[in-house]
Order: C-alpha cells, then structure tokens, then sequence
C-alpha cells in the first residue's frame, strides 16, 4: 500500500506544473553553484600552489646573510584546501589564508578574499553547500505543502481513508512519494558535483574523500528529511493549504537566514573577542613583564650565568657557544608562552562561540547542517586553527634551526664588538630548513567534534517524523 501511494504521490507531483519550475529553478541554481564553486576552488589552488613554491623558493635564494637575520626574513604559509572545498567554501574567505612566518613574533592569518568584495557578496558564497542548505528545504515545502491539506480542501482525503488506508501508510505513502521528486532533482546535479569533484585530481590535501563525501550525503539526507517530514505534519495539522505553506515558509526564513544571523551575534555576545589593538598592547606588555612576573632581562642574565657555570669560564669570550645566537634563541623560547597564551585565548573564544552556535542547532537544523558541511568540506574553524597552529610550529622550528646552526657556527666571535662580528650563511644552510608543508587534521578528529552536530540532526528528525506521525493520526478529514 505504501508503494502504491507513493507512486500516486510521486505521479501527481511531476504533473505539477510548480514541479518543473521549481525543479527546472533548482537544478540550474545548483549546477551554476557547483561550477562557480569548481572555478574558485582551481583558481584558489593554483594560486595556493604557486605562491606556497615561491615563497620556500625565496627562502632559499634570499641571498647570503647571517643567520638570524634569515630567520626574521621568514617564510609564508598559504593554506591548501581541500576538494570538498569546492562544495562549501566555509570561513576560507574570512578567516585569512596566509601566515607570515619571522622570528620573534607570531602572527594572524592574513588573505582574506571577502574583504576584496561587495558587501552583496559577503553575504553568502553561491557554492552547492548554501543552494542545499537554504533553497533545498524551499522546493520540499513547495512541493509538500498540499500533501494532506490540499487533498482535505479537494475532498479526496475522505475517500481514500474511507477505502481502508490506514495514515501511517499514507504518512509513508506520501514521505516516500515526495522524497522521490526531491531525489530526482539533486541526485543528477550530485553526479555532476561528482564529476567536478573528479576533474580536482583528489591528491589534494583533506584525505578520506569517499568517506567524507558519504558523510556529507547523510548529513544533508537528514536535513532534507527533517523538512520533508515537518512539511507533512504542518500539511496534515493546517485547516488549509495556504496556512500550511505560511507556516513552513516562516519556519523556514527562520532557521536558514534569521537563526543563524541571531546565533553569531549571541555568541559574539557571550565570548567577546578583543580588538585587533587592545589583543596587541596586552600581549606586548605581557611579553615586558614575563609570563610568570620575571622581566626577560632577568631571566637571561641567569641564563648566562647557567651557561657560565656549565662550561666553568667566566668571559662571554670562553663559551664554546655563540652567545649572542643563544641570548636570542632564548628570548624566543620567553617569549612563546605568551604568545601560547594570548593567541591561544583567542582561538578559545572562537571555539566557544562555535560550539555556541552549534548548541543553538536544537532551535534551527541549518546550524549544526552547517557546522558539519563545512568540517567534512575542512573549511571550518577546526582546520583553520589547525592551519595557524602548524604555521606557528614551523615558524619555532625555522627559528630554532638558525639561532642553532649560529650558535655553533660563530663561536669564535664570541666577544667581538667591531663590525666584522657578523657570520653569514648561505643557500646551503637555510635548506637545513624542511619547505613548509600542510597536514590537515584526520577524518577522525573531524568527525570527534561534528558527532555532536550529527546527534542533533538526528534528534531534529526524530522529532519530525514523530510529529508527522501524530499529526496524521489526529488530522481532520472536514474541510474547513
């Protein structure tokens, strides 16, 4: 009986002339989302790529300098971006794409595409990610909303229960039908996401591909369900069609533009991040007075006097170390607690206001939809704190190598004061520093932080189907 109602359901909805339009509307929105989508993401890897060789290339062929001074020199960090890039672009705009990498200092993420456009644009990416997430739930309820109240207001809704159809089966009956006509009209511009998704060579970096693709498919099928079933319970619960499509069409503007808005301004709210110029004065003046209250000059002069007493000489000039490569590596070893400290506060903050926002999801399905799109996409917040991170351990890294290839190299220019107590290096020594390489975080960790996301979908859809199921059960058969 199910499959027999389906098939009526799924037959009435193709002669539907809001069908075709609908679907004609959403196929074209979708492959035009996609391509646009596939053409920033191969533009951005190119970019990516290129900058990335000849930035380690500069690093090489900066010229013949002293070491130390090769390490404020630096490097930069461009960040890949996966193949699911493509698909839902996330915070890859906003959130920098570049980290200049010197010594003594650590740095934000700079790049950013969104500041470069309109404000039109900063208002959503077209990417198949946000057509699915806000236009898909649109074509359900278009193409629902008539299932039970429409067949009321026709007369035909008594007739066919009077011929024995229990309302389970007509719930599943119609369910069955309508996601059917869904599935017609996403499941060929997928196949083309696919083919797209095969023309990036997917040796890019964000591995496990098939499986974040399979993962990406469950998270939006539960979404799509959600709308699918809350559209039949309002349809089943309205006096009439026209108040069963205003009831959804709010619910909608609700969760896919009003919610997600209202969730960022709250958690802005409640975790305020420090400007851009109160974060550095605080952080410098950290730094001037010590993590632990002990000013840095302190705290070298105990150093040297370790380094004394270790090599038992009492000159500068006796150390079998460069002092002057040492007195610097240790400032930056002072100073990395508190960059640790205050640029660790802010990634903070930021995570409180996402898991905020995600936590808000038990009020609107787009923002955990979101959150899981993007972290399966590896552009959320995740990877690119995993981006920074990686950036900021390379840059201690290429530090340390040179304060360290110095401090062994120019021993004999230990107490030295004219100019020439200066060594220079060579190409041959800076490639004692490895070319900077990303490694984004594992499918795992991925998954660790979205479980969360997956089980309020998953709770959201419980409740649709549970609230259709009971709505079709007390549902009126009088015309109103």
């Amino acid at each position: 009986m199910v499959i027999t109602i389906a098939r009526k359901e799924f037959a009435e909805i193709m002669r539907d002339g809001r069908f075709r339009w609908t679907a004609a509307l959403m196929v074209l929105l979708l492959l035009t989302s996609i391509l646009a989508g596939w053409q920033r993401f191969a533009a951005y890897t190119a970019v990516q790529s290129t900058a990335q060789g000849e930035s380690n290339s500069q690093w090489l062929k900066q010229g013949d300098k002293n070491p130390h001074s090769a390490a404020h020199y630096g490097n930069y960090a461009f960040k890949p971006l996966g193949p699911l890039a493509f698909f839902d672009s996330g915070i890859t705009s906003y959130a920098g794409t570049t980290v200049f990498m010197e010594a003594h200092k650590q740095n934000f993420a700079i790049g950013r595409p969104a500041s470069d456009t309109s404000a039109v644009a900063r208002f959503g990416e077209l990417n198949g990610a946000m057509i699915l997430q806000v236009l898909l739930p649109l074509l359900i309820i278009f193409l629902g909303f008539t299932a039970f109240a429409g067949e009321r207001e026709d007369g035909t809704l008594r007739q066919v229960l009077s011929m024995g159809v229990s309302r389970t089966s007509l719930l599943w009956g119609k369910a069955t039908g309508l996601a059917a006509a869904v599935l017609l009209v996403v499941v060929p511009c997928l196949v083309a996401g696919g083919i797209f998704l095969a023309a990036t060579g997917l040796q890019t970096v964000g591995g496990g591909v098939t499986l974040r693709v399979a993962l990406l498919a469950v998270a939006y099928l539960l979404y799509a369900g959600i709308f699918l079933f809350l559209t039949l319970a309002v349809s089943a619960w309205a006096r009439t069609a026209r108040t069963a499509l205003m009831i959804m069409v709010g619910f909608w503007a609700f969760t896919a533009f009003i919610m997600p808005k209202a969730a960022t301004e709250i958690s802005r709210v409640e975790y305020p991040v420090p400007a851009f110029g109160t974060f550095m004065a605080e952080m410098k003046a950290h730094q001037t007075r010590g993590i632990d209250g002990v000013s840095p000059y302190a705290k070298l002069g105990r150093y040297q006097a370790e380094l004394f007493r270790k090599y038992q000489v009492s000159r500068v000039e006796d150390l079998p170390v460069y002092w002057t490569a040492l007195r610097m590596q240790k400032l930056e070893e002072i100073d990395q607690p508190v960059f640790d400290l205050h640029y660790g506060q802010v990634r903070d903050l930021y995570l409180a206001q996402q898991r905020l926002q995600d936590r808000l999801g038990i009020l609107a399905p787009t923002l955990p939809l979101r959150s899981v799109s993007m972290g399966l996409a590896g552009t959320s917040l995740i990877e690119h704190n995993k981006f920074t991170t990686d950036a900021e351990d390379f840059r201690h890294n290429m530090v340390f190598k040179m304060n360290d290839y110095l401090s062994k190299a120019a021993v004999d220019l230990n107490g030295v004061n004219d100019a020439t107590n200066y060594m220079v290096a060579n190409e041959e020594v800076f490639a004692i520093v490895p070319p900077y390489r990303y490694e984004p975080p594992a499918l795992a960790a991925t998954m660790a932080v979205q479980a969360g996301n997956f089980g309020i979908l998953g709770a959201w859809l419980i409740a649709a189907v549970a609230l259709a199921w009971q709505a079709t059960r007390r549902m009126s058969m009088e015309r109103s």
